[in-house]
């Protein structure tokens, strides 16, 4: 592999956000439980509210406590990359590219395919766009991201950190003898004296080969479903739950008090945090609409899920949301994070409704990667155990279906449903 030091120059577009507008995304991005403790410290310096928060659950039914422990709501590493994107980068081509690279990226945040992959699945794809693609990936955040391999993983932590160059060169062009710790030869090479080396040394050591690895923890905590969807015969009805909602009550006596107060500088400051109050009583009222709304239009999408016809999603990306709605892919993602909706089959997260397409079709319908393997899932189940099916005859038989689909993408599906290899699967 060859790696290249090069000078870009780039246009940044900033945006100066006022405290409502920061506020305002912060209580979108919240769930309720983060919600109500942000709640909590805003009414401790501002005298004319207070936070209610209703910790009954009438609503649940037939459900028991431990179905509300569940992983941790933490931004995943895709949405985290997708939310710098979409606030970083035009709408071109070439952000849609960068896009399907972020959703290429195993757990750990390495890009698995080769170029020539790439280019043969995308042929509209030109190499130079997919290597601007790709400059463009290894620029967010964290360091390190879409990355081929460990070495290239070190080699653009160390560039983001404006690394010595000596420490460049042993992660480049001397990265071999940098792995067998032949530190004499390295030192001797790069004309180092002992204290350097180790210097340049800690410093490797210290960046991480896994940049992708905090954004999937598998902790536990307690979540709130903030939506509730029923059942009724062959329609659906969405409502916002009260349970752990938390409410703002105005402080009204307060309020009075300090408002008939002749002195100018109370007068001023009830004035300030009046406008606090309110601003933040529509930041609220703001983020249960965006909520409802985002809900309402998920529950359409995937009706036959939710009225348990199918286990399989059809096919939604967040920008099919957005379009919809008009609003902001951002808006959609921040939304869908770590908010919740209640069934009377499970609590799902929002966000787990978005299925990526992919680039299978039935006629003139795209079918989901969820749906996709959903048939490939029913093939293995059902085959005779003597005489398993290989990856190649489960790409005949729903190409017969009319589904085309690659050997090397049935491979790839098969091994992500947790099913061995034909071999392995022969009894």
């Amino acid at each position: 592999m060859e790696l290249k030091q090069s000078l870009n120059q780039k246009q940044v577009q900033g945006l100066s956000l006022t405290q409502g507008m920061r506020q305002s995304i912060l209580v979108l991005q919240s769930d309720a439980i983060d919600l109500a403790d942000y709640l909590n410290e805003q009414s401790l310096e501002n005298p004319l509210f207070d936070v209610h928060i209703d910790l009954d659950m009438p609503f649940i039914e037939n459900s028991n406590q431990t179905s509300y422990q569940i992983r941790d709501n933490q931004q995943s590493l895709f949405e985290y990359l997708l939310d710098q994107v979409q606030l970083t980068m035009r709408k071109t081509p070439l952000r849609d590219l960068v896009i399907y690279l972020i959703e290429q990226l195993n757990p750990n945040g390495y890009l698995t395919l080769s170029d020539k992959e790439i280019l043969h699945e995308l042929e509209e794809v030109t190499p130079i766009m997919l290597l601007d693609a790709k400059t463009l990936l290894h620029q967010l955040d964290p360091p390190g991201i879409g990355a081929r391999d460990l070495q290239e993983c070190l080699y653009l932590q160390a560039e983001a950190e404006h690394a010595d160059p000596e420490i460049m060169s042993m992660l480049s062009d001397n990265f071999d003898i940098f792995v067998k710790h032949e530190w004499k030869q390295l030192r001797r090479k790069l004309k180092l004296s002992n204290e350097k080396l180790q210097k340049d040394v800690d410093f490797i050591q210290s960046l991480t080969a896994n940049p992708g690895q905090r954004y999937t923890s598998q902790g536990e905590q307690y979540v709130v479903p903030e939506l509730r969807v029923k059942k009724n015969k062959d329609k659906l009805s969405l409502s916002v739950t009260k349970y752990g909602q938390p409410q703002i009550v105005f402080a009204e006596e307060t309020y009075d008090r300090l408002e008939k107060s002749t002195d100018i500088d109370v007068k001023q400051y009830i004035r300030e945090k009046y406008s606090q109050y309110r601003t933040l009583e529509y930041n609220l009222e703001r983020r249960i609409e965006t909520i409802s709304i985002i809900g309402k239009c998920i529950v359409n999408a995937q009706y036959q899920f939710f009225m348990q016809n199918s286990k399989a999603l059809k096919p939604l990306l967040i920008r099919d949301v957005a379009q919809k709605l008009r609003l902001s892919e951002s808006t959609v993602s921040r939304t869908v994070n770590g908010k919740y909706i209640q069934t009377d089959f499970g609590i799902f997260e929002l966000k787990s409704f978005f299925s990526r397409r992919s680039k299978v079709t039935v006629g003139e319908k795209e079918q989901s990667v969820d749906q996709v393997k959903k048939k490939i899932k029913n093939l293995l189940e059902s085959e005779n155990s003597s005489k398993p099916l290989s990856d190649q005859k489960i790409s005949d038989l729903l190409i017969g279906d009319g589904l085309k689909i690659a050997r090397r993408t049935v491979a790839k599906y098969r091994e992500e449903l947790g099913f061995p290899s034909t071999s392995r699967r022969r009894i």
